[in-house]
């Protein structure tokens, strides 16, 4: 306790608090520049971008005191090669500590779309431009200014990137301004994670724990995060889709303002600070900050008792932490916050998943001996790739919340870039691919027969029927010894949903949307073809829907339980298309993983119809009988479950722009967007006849599922070789990056586990002896040595990801 005052008062004085002051408003100024939202970022960096930094720059040079934050590493590499001159004052003032970096992201990421290692690389890359141009803070924050929610094991993810501090807006049941028709009286949503700290903790500032005991402090700006943007101004808003504001620098104003603020946070601030972000997308720095707040502090502050300062959320937070003993611990699922954006453009996502496999893939092949005379120059060959795929993380590109002229004249066009550089590359690495030998299936009992339209299909682990006069569904699924059915009611069964939603958000999320089902293969006959293919039988059937025409394959096999699906198609108009399967199993909730870890998950939260956000796998277990059913996706998307046992998988939304009561525009989503190909959706399912997901090895089983059976994708022989390279003797411990040091001498091996193991991994090279080891983060910083013995390294896991500096013969 006494170190904690001790500490308190130093940052005070730092700060130029009183020690008296007993509230203290913190005025953070930072940037919120999208890279390519509305615009291309050149449109933005010429319009916006250069004159605000060039303001910030300006305002900093001349009040030494003043603080000024940039939320991520791209626009500022744009601002520092297109404006030379400017390179000593960015890098004097940045090492001062004047001009602040909130990330060392190359954006502010999403978090719950892009995998572990994307999310981690795009800390490390940008991370790595700032070292190597002599910017030398290394932040301990990571804000997330506006990401539509965050993965539950966020602080998993952070501490493994060594920052122990966070700070968000966007959370689950919030209100905020242009979103929605309702009144902000009907806001925070009962049960939602806004409710929980709002109402229930009655605090802004928590430690955030997740599942695995991870632990970040955090700041949730429960107002925005441009909240003070109007300290200084009067009207409506400073942001530049739609400014409507004039200067007022006035004293009473300025009191004013500040009043508003102090009475919008102080009910929730648990210690004796306060904090109010300043900084909507792509405002100018205010002019001349501190003269405002010193003519408060000396004019108001004897009466007010409320001493006001500008600092940046790192100080902020440091403040707090000082005061750690009165903050609550919360494990927090900030979602569903949107739901609409984890399957919108799901051609750019794929693209998006596409490259950092390809480019994870490289990296591992060019560590084979084959390898290693090209092996120095793959890092410098991917380099360019890798920054693509690090912004394509950003939150308003991953999520396809951009409209078609920057989506498809900048976004896609990166991509595809990328695609073909990581591409070329890995054909210059890869072994020469083995084809699979044929599969002898002339002396096999046939496995499926057809009668009156119905296909019958009997495998070791499943009895089937299939019904073309119910839509070519699955009427019956089974164990062959049992008569209970896992899944019936046409399962398998195509519906398209009139859905007024848009790239964000889905249509039964917001008041006057609409979300309905309109059509489904169900009530049509749809004819089947059965096709013998390799060790199973693949079932293909062509539905029509609202006008559109989908293919629709579901495979059986002898040698697997898994069951493979297809979905390929393009929805109307204003519609989306999902995969339901009734199923015999009736849970209570969802385990799911996320980016970081895994989470638990109730059926619906805040809606009733409620989408989440699948990452890899879902899996669905009913206690009573034992039974379970895992679901798979070879790349992120969506799932529903309501307890009578139905699961609906989001296959193809084209929704193009959110619109309540069939007219209303919500201002603040303008962006529209259109799916111009037609979509190939994979899944797969699995039935469990006993056991939690870790009994059934769900982690490991989705590793390694796609490409499926129906796939002609990917080199599998790659991925073997590239699979060697460095292994551990966990399976439930997954190698996700393998790479050259970006800093530093050696290699870099990170280990991911969904949940912490609680005996060490021995970690093993194949083609070279390792002479050392060392624990590090993922920025690639040096935390302690490791013993090496026997060619091998043990470790022990204090995260659910861990890595590992590896120095070879």
């Amino acid at each position: 306790m006494e170190q904690a005052r001790a500490e308190e008062k130093r940052l005070r004085r730092g700060l130029g608090i009183p020690e008296d002051a007993e509230r203290v408003l913190v005025f953070s100024e930072s940037s919120h520049w999208d890279p390519d939202w509305l615009y291309t970022a050149d449109e933005y960096f010429e319009r916006f971008v250069r004159k605000n930094l060039d303001l910030a720059i300006e305002e900093l040079q001349r009040e030494p005191r003043r603080v000024y934050s940039v939320e991520c590493v791209f626009f500022l590499r744009m601002y520092w090669d297109r404006c030379p001159g400017k390179r000593e004052s960015i890098r004097g003032l940045a090492n001062k500590g004047q001009l602040r970096l909130t990330s060392t992201g190359v954006t502010t990421a999403d978090t719950l779309i892009p995998a572990t290692e994307s999310i981690l690389r795009d800390l490390l890359i940008g991370q790595e431009w700032l070292r190597t141009h002599g910017i030398d803070p290394e932040p301990s924050l990571a804000y997330f200014a506006d990401s539509f929610g965050c993965t539950p094991a966020l602080p998993s993810i952070l501490r493994a990137a060594g920052f122990d501090r966070t700070a968000l807006t966007r959370i689950d049941g919030m209100y905020f301004p242009g979103c929605d028709i309702e009144l902000p009286s009907r806001f925070p949503k009962p049960g939602s994670s806004a409710d929980l700290l709002l109402n229930r903790e009655r605090s802004l500032d928590f430690f955030w724990r997740d599942s695995a005991g991870a632990e970040v402090l955090c700041h949730w700006n429960a107002y925005t995060y441009g909240q003070g943007d109007m300290l200084a101004f009067a009207g409506l808003t400073r942001i530049y889709l739609a400014k409507l504001a004039i200067p007022l620098r006035l004293p009473f104003h300025i009191s004013r303002r500040i009043a508003k603020y102090v009475k919008q946070l102080g009910p929730f601030c648990r210690t004796p600070y306060m904090l109010c972000p300043i900084g909507f997308d792509f405002v100018e720095p205010i002019p001349d900050l501190l003269s405002l707040l010193d003519g408060y502090n000396r004019e108001y502050y004897p009466e007010t008792g409320v001493w006001t300062v500008n600092a940046g959320i790192d100080d902020y937070l440091s403040l707090v932490e000082t005061h750690r003993h009165g903050l609550p611990v919360i494990e927090l699922d900030p979602n569903p916050y949107w739901t609409g954006f984890y399957t919108s453009r799901p051609s750019l996502k794929q693209r998006a998943g596409t490259l950092v496999h390809d480019l994870l893939l490289c990296e591992k092949l060019s560590f084979l001996p084959e390898n290693k005379e090209s092996r120095q120059t793959v890092a410098a060959d991917l380099s360019d790739a890798w920054w693509k795929a690090a912004v394509s993380n950003h939150h308003d590109f991953v999520t396809g919340t951009s409209p078609d002229k920057v989506a498809e004249g900048e976004q896609i066009p990166w991509l595809d870039e990328a695609i073909a550089s990581a591409r070329a590359v890995r054909r210059s690495l890869s072994p020469n691919p083995t084809r699979p030998e044929p599969v002898d299936m002339t002396s096999t009992p046939k496995m499926w027969d057809r009668r009156a339209g119905v296909v019958q299909i009997r495998t070791k682990d499943y009895s089937v029927e299939m019904d073309e006069n119910t839509g070519g569904c699955i009427s019956s699924l089974r164990f062959p010894d049992t008569a209970k059915p896992l899944a019936d009611r046409m399962s398998n069964d195509l519906a398209s949903y009139r859905d007024s939603g848009g790239l964000w958000r889905m249509g039964y999320e917001f008041a006057g949307g609409r979300w309905n089902e309109t059509d489904s293969a169900g009530r049509q006959t749809v004819p089947m073809r059965v096709i013998e293919r390799g060790s199973g039988v693949e079932i293909e059937s062509k539905v029509k829907l609202k006008g559109r025409r989908f293919l629709r394959t579901i495979r059986f096999d002898r040698e697997t339980p898994v069951i493979y699906g297809r979905i390929e198609g393009k929805a109307a108009e204003g519609h989306s298309v999902i995969v339901r399967i009734n199923t015999g199993i009736f849970a209570e909730e969802i385990t799911m993983d996320t980016p970081g870890g895994v989470v638990v998950r109730p059926p619906a939260k805040i809606y009733e119809t409620t989408f989440w956000p699948l990452h890899r796998f879902a899996y669905l277990h009913d206690e009573k009988s034992d039974i379970g059913i895992a679901v798979f996706l070879p790349m992120p998307g969506a799932v529903h479950y309501r307890p009578d046992g139905r699961i609906e998988l989001m296959a193809v939304r084209n929704a193009t722009r959110e619109t309540a009561f069939g007219c209303i525009k919500l201002p603040a989503n303008p962006a529209a967007g259109h799916e111009r190909d037609n979509i190939v959706f994979e899944y797969a399912l699995l039935f469990t006849r006993r056991g939690s997901w870790r009994y059934n090895g769900l982690q490991r089983l989705a590793s390694g599922l796609f490409p499926g059976p129906l796939s002609d994708e990917g080199d599998r022989t790659g991925r073997e070789k590239a699979g060697s390279v460095i292994t551990t003797d966990n399976p439930d411990v997954e190698i996700i990056a393998i790479k050259p040091a970006s800093r530093g001498r050696g290699m870099i091996v990170r280990l991911s586990a969904l949940v912490i193991p609680r005996l060490p991994i021995r970690v093993s090279a194949r083609y070279f002896d390792v002479t050392g080891a060392f624990l590090c983060d993922s920025r690639e910083r040096d935390l302690r040595p490791l013993e090496v013995k026997n060619g091998g390294v043990q470790v022990n896991m204090e995260g659910t990801i861990t890595t590992i500096r590896l120095m070879p013969s």
